[in-house]
């Protein structure tokens, strides 16, 4: 996946209201970037970290966007890690259509937000078998591991209990962990953080 506007270094200040990130840019100029992940973060947002900004331009606004930059990574303890999770689903769809995922390959053109009922799913491969997939952006962690979620889910616990339900229809319901964070080799349910994500992922 690549971005289609530049990428600027900066130094991370603060978080605000979680969707806002105070920077610096090498300059010296002080920036306010969004924050597209609406997680704790959790070890994602020292002080004087270094971050990378996607810069949409002066002219951000005709665009409908508020805010010229957006934050998409941060360098957290040496290691590098993405905290744009609208980048997740692209990145996993991109894998999908180029048969890269082993396991959910040979499954038939990838769909995107596929309804079911009340439900929507990241993917839908129609297979056989049919095959739902939704995907978690996993950016907590340290050495080589990696947990989910940062915070609390309902959401995610939702989804959790709408892939059982079409695993009891016979489809195949996958749960896809997309980790982007450097030199992790696993990822587990954050027990301590989200008890009953935990014990629904462990059903």
């Amino acid at each position: 996946m690549k971005y289609a506007h530049p990428i600027v270094e900066a130094k991370f200040v603060k978080r605000e209201k979680r969707f806002f990130a105070h920077c610096l840019l090498p300059c010296g100029t002080p920036v306010v970037a969004h924050c597209p992940n609406t997680g704790s973060m959790r070890g994602n947002q020292d002080p004087d970290s270094q971050v990378k900004l996607l810069d949409f331009g002066p002219d951000h606004a005709a665009t409908g966007r508020k805010l010229r930059y957006k934050w998409v990574s941060v360098v957290s303890q040496g290691t590098h890690v993405v905290v744009d999770t609208l980048c997740a689903n692209p990145i996993v769809g991109e894998a999908l259509r180029e048969g890269r995922i082993p396991e959910l390959a040979g499954l038939g053109a990838p769909q995107a937000e596929k309804k079911v009922g009340g439900s929507r799913f990241d993917f839908f491969l129609p297979g056989p078998p049919e095959t739902y997939v939704e995907v978690k952006s996993v950016s907590m962690g340290e050495g080589a591991s990696s947990s989910f979620p940062d915070a609390v889910t309902e959401r995610g616990q939702k989804h959790i209990r709408e892939l059982l339900e079409l695993h009891t229809q016979g489809k195949r319901a996958v749960l896809f962990f997309l980790l982007v964070r450097d030199a992790c080799l696993v990822v587990k349910p954050a027990k301590e953080i989200d008890p009953e994500y935990d014990r629904l992922l462990r059903h």
